[in-house]
Parts: C-alpha cells; sequence; structure tokens
C-alpha cells in the first residue's frame, strides 16, 4: 500500500505537468516564491468626495424622474392646449438635461484620491513595499467622479503628468489630454510623491 500511494502521487504530479521543487542539500524542498502583490498607498483624498457623490446621484435622479414625469404630467392635465403641455414638458426635460449634463462636465476633473502603485518588496523580502525613487518610475492612480455619482480610477505614470491647457476651464492638471483637478484644501498624506504631483502640474507647457 505505501508503494501505491507512492506511485499515485508520482502519477499525479506527471499528468499535471508541474515540475517538483529541487531538493536543497539538507533533503528540504524549496517552495516557490508566493507572487508579490501590488501595493497601493494614499497620497491625497479630495475634501469634497462625499459632497460631490450625493450631489451627482441627485441629480441624475432627478433627471430620470422629469423624463419619466413629464409626459404623464401632459396626459393627466387638462390646463392648457397639448402644444402648450408639450412645450412645458419639453422645457423642464431641457432644463433637468443641461443642469445635469453642466455639473457632470464642471465636476468630472475633480479628483477624489489619488494612490502610489508600487510592485515588490524590500530587500530583505519582508512585507515592506519597494516604493520608486525616481520619479520616472513613479506610478499613479488617480480617481475621479463618474457621471453616475461612483469613482472611476484610471492608472498613469507620473511622467504623463503637466499642467491643464488654457481651454479646460475646470481643471490645474492634466494628463494624455484628461483635465484633473487637485483640490489645494484635500488631505495629504503623503508629501513626497504629492510634491513631484504639484511639481509636474506646474511645469511650463512645451511650446
Amino acid at each position: 500500500l505505501p508503494h501505491a500511494r507512492c506511485g499515485a502521487s508520482v502519477l499525479a504530479r506527471a499528468c499535471s505537468g508541474a515540475a517538483p521543487a529541487p531538493p536543497q542539500a539538507d533533503g528540504r524542498t524549496i517552495q516557490p516564491a508566493p507572487p508579490q502583490a501590488e501595493a497601493r498607498t494614499l497620497v491625497f483624498e479630495g475634501p469634497k468626495a462625499g459632497i460631490l457623490r450625493t450631489l451627482k446621484t441627485c441629480s441624475v435622479a432627478n433627471l430620470f424622474l422629469s423624463l419619466l414625469s413629464s409626459p404623464v404630467a401632459v396626459l393627466v392635465s387638462e390646463t392648457g392646449t397639448p402644444s402648450t403641455r408639450a412645450l412645458m414638458m419639453g422645457i423642464v426635460v431641457l432644463f433637468s438635461v443641461t443642469t445635469t449634463a453642466g455639473l457632470h462636465i464642471a465636476t468630472k476633473p475633480y479628483v477624489l484620491a489619488i494612490h502610489r502603485i508600487s510592485n515588490g518588496r524590500g530587500a530583505a523580502g519582508d512585507n515592506i513595499p519597494k516604493l520608486e525613487t525616481s520619479a520616472e518610475d513613479i506610478r499613479l492612480s488617480i480617481a475621479t467622479v463618474t457621471f453616475f455619482g461612483g469613482s472611476s480610477a484610471r492608472e498613469l505614470d507620473l511622467a504623463a503628468l503637466g499642467p491643464a491647457s488654457s481651454f479646460m476651464i475646470f481643471a490645474n492638471m492634466s494628463a494624455a489630454g484628461i483635465p484633473y483637478y487637485v483640490d489645494p484644501l484635500g488631505t495629504v498624506l503623503d508629501e513626497s510623491t504629492m510634491a513631484a504631483v504639484r511639481t509636474a502640474a506646474d511645469a511650463p507647457e512645451p511650446r
């Protein structure tokens, strides 16, 4: 029976295609190192994140309410002519669409949070993430508010950051043509990384 169990385990390793771990000098086997996880360090938090999420959620809800209730109001109401009621419905819907779209355009660049992404571990093999030291190696994750009030993060290199163009009226920095607004009143948790972000945002535009 021991020989049968040994043969079954060898056969299972052979069928799985996994190479056996090489033995050490003292007879122990060397276990493969686990994959290194991606570490994220919070650098910045926007102070108006909660307010913007609530405001955008209410604005979208109001838009859908207007789209649904306006036709019903036209059909039920007996005031004025049908054309007058239709005109009023159009004005209400247009107002809701315009205000929701304007709010989205104005708040889309607002940065909710910035995270610094680092891969690997310390030199001693411990659980301390290895942070990059040069600006070219720093990678960021920038979260902005979505149309429905959620959060959407975009990963980019620090070197891709630059000043906002003159037509980006609601932004103070940009990356690959995407505007961002970093609130000066936000909470900074990593001064060195945030200083590098500000330096990149304040760099003169290439001519």
